[in-house]
């Protein structure tokens, strides 16, 4: 249904809808003759509309305030459209005849795009249906002349505007690239300010940036939020400073002030931050009056920490270490559960409200601090509650050559459980993550057990074959020729995609991997376009690599 400004007209469609179609004609006659006696600057009460439609005062008086006559033209524009399209009439039936959007458009000399503009100016349309059994948008002649008469200047000056020329969007597109280069604006203060700089409307310079983004998605200016993109240039500069770099060494190498290294290492560190995911469990508290004062203040006294646990004599020394961690009190592991989460609620509300081109660095140091204390609280749980896996993985397997797997496997399990529980259900941790534990062990013991009886991996085989001695000097040398054969391939793909390959896959030596949502936030674009991205490096990859000799490898 249409979204009118008004309540009371979108009940009237409604009635309307439901009245005879015989009356149709005469009821969208009756909208367009009030479109033309409405003025924008002045309000209209609902019964003399309601009279001026259907010929009877409403029965009962409709609550609300009298309507402005702007807002009142564009909810008549679509209730002659919806009236219209629920009965079409075949335009053969109109006299004299209808012009279409493209027609009038052909008319008018103006673009199919002003005349839909129009239409919330008095230019009221209605839905017929044509010969080839299409519905589409007409114009009576009554209408078109009335328009015209009333809005002559804004029609001349419709007619006079001339579209741009390839060489004005040339022109268009090397200003914002030339501006970006030196600040870097959102997409409506960069349009303002080339608008003022080639004589053309705002609304125009800003279509036709998002047009050659569209057109140009590997030097695509700004993403979908209208921030500008991260170019690899920026992050080199980023890079440089996270290496060491002071602003002003770097500046010099790259032909940038010292200021402006420092306003790329903020965008650059904003856009990092905006693109940490933090789930956590919701709590009404959270939200409540001096929720900071209660949740932030440091527990009671009473608050202390639970016993100690001998550990088993039959466990490795670093594994006895966990048992030298207290276990938590009931109400010491509430207060930590709750900390967490609502710090975590505070972060994700500070990362919504991040602004990269106005971020200052006291508000990165404090979300930057805030998530660290978030990661801490999180092990000080995890490490708590790591004996928990061991004795449900020593119920599980013992002490079989699969144990330590096991552990490390429950760990995985321990850790999305801190995540998932809420702990104003009032349950101890250690029953709801007792549980997540065996059920991730009841699915994955299994099918570990099904891989070792079953598969045997061709390196297991090499391994069995050869002499130890020799297959490590084979290993290395074909590890050797992969490095070479990867350093290769990445020279045949573009800045952007190198980038997208290196972080999605963790080749830069850190051993981190960065998602596709992760590196779309970094680089101002969505996850699906990063995904595209790295699918045409990918391609690259495997068109160029098939085709690299066997000798180059060894080289």
């Amino acid at each position: 249904m249409a979204r009118y400004h008004h309540p009371p007209i979108a009940e009237l469609a409604m009635q309307l809808k439901m009245s005879p179609a015989r009356l149709r004609l005469r009821q969208l006659d009756a909208i367009e003759h009030l479109a033309e006696l409405i003025a924008p600057d002045k309000h209209y009460p609902y019964d003399f509309v309601c009279h001026q439609i259907t010929a009877y005062r409403p029965m009962t008086t409709m609550s609300g305030k009298p309507m402005l006559g702007k807002t009142l033209m564009e909810d008549l524009a679509l209730l002659a459209e919806e009236l219209s399209g629920s009965h079409p009439v075949p335009v053969l039936l109109m006299d004299p005849r209808c012009w279409t959007t493209e027609e009038l458009a052909g008319r008018l000399n103006v673009s199919t795009k002003t005349v839909c503009r129009w239409r919330r100016k008095g230019l009221i349309g209605r839905r017929l249906r044509f010969p080839d059994n299409t519905i589409r948008m007409a114009f009576t002649e009554r209408v078109i002349r009335r328009f015209i008469v009333a809005h002559h200047d804004q029609v001349k000056r419709g007619a006079a505007f001339s579209q741009l020329t390839e060489a004005e969007r040339e022109r268009i597109v090397a200003l914002a690239r030339e501006i970006l280069t030196e600040r870097r604006l959102r997409l409506h203060e960069l349009s303002q300010e080339i608008a003022a700089k080639v004589g053309r409307a705002v609304e125009t310079v800003r279509y036709t940036l998002r047009r050659y983004d569209q057109a140009h998605p590997e030097e695509a200016l700004f993403s979908g939020d209208q921030q500008p993109v991260i170019r690899p240039e920026l992050q080199a500069i980023y890079d440089a400073v996270a290496a060491g770099g002071t602003p002003e060494v770097v500046g010099r190498r790259f032909g940038r002030s010292a200021e402006a290294v420092r306003a790329v290492v903020r965008e650059v560190r904003a856009r990092k931050l905006q693109a940490i995911e933090l789930k956590y469990v919701h709590n009404q508290e959270f939200e409540a009056p001096g929720a900071d004062e209660v949740i932030l203040a440091p527990p009671e006294q009473t608050v202390t920490a639970g016993r100690r646990v001998r550990p088993p004599h039959d466990l490795p020394p670093y594994l006895q270490e966990l048992y030298r961690c207290p276990l938590l009190s009931a109400e010491h592991e509430r207060h930590m559960f709750r900390l967490y989460n609502y710090l975590k609620f505070k972060a994700d509300r500070l990362r919504k409200k991040l602004d990269p081109l106005a971020v200052t660095d006291a508000e990165l140091d404090a979300h930057e601090a805030l998530l660290a204390r978030i990661e801490q609280l999180k092990n000080d749980i995890l490490r708590a509650n790591l004996r928990l896996v061991v004795s449900i993985a020593r119920k599980h397997v013992g002490q079989s050559s699969s144990f330590f797997e096991t552990v490390s496997d429950g760990n995985l399990a321990l850790m999305r459980a801190v995540e998932k529980f809420d702990y104003a259900r009032g349950f101890k941790f250690s029953t709801y993550a007792s549980w997540a534990i065996m059920r991730n062990y009841a699915r994955t013991i299994p099918e570990q057990n099904y891989a070792a009886a079953r598969l045997v991996t061709g390196v297991d085989e090499m391994l069995a074959a050869a002499p130890s001695s020799e297959h490590a000097v084979e290993r290395e040398t074909v590890l050797e020729g992969v490095r070479q054969l990867l350093r290769k391939g990445l020279d045949l793909l573009t800045d952007r995609e190198r980038d997208v390959v290196v972080r999605h896959y963790g080749l830069d030596g850190s051993g981190s991997a960065m998602t596709l949502h992760q590196i779309g936030q970094l680089f101002g674009v969505t996850k699906e376009r990063v995904r595209q991205i790295e699918c045409q490096a990918i391609s690259k990859l495997r068109a160029g690599l098939t085709a690299v000799p066997v000798e180059l490898i060894e080289e």
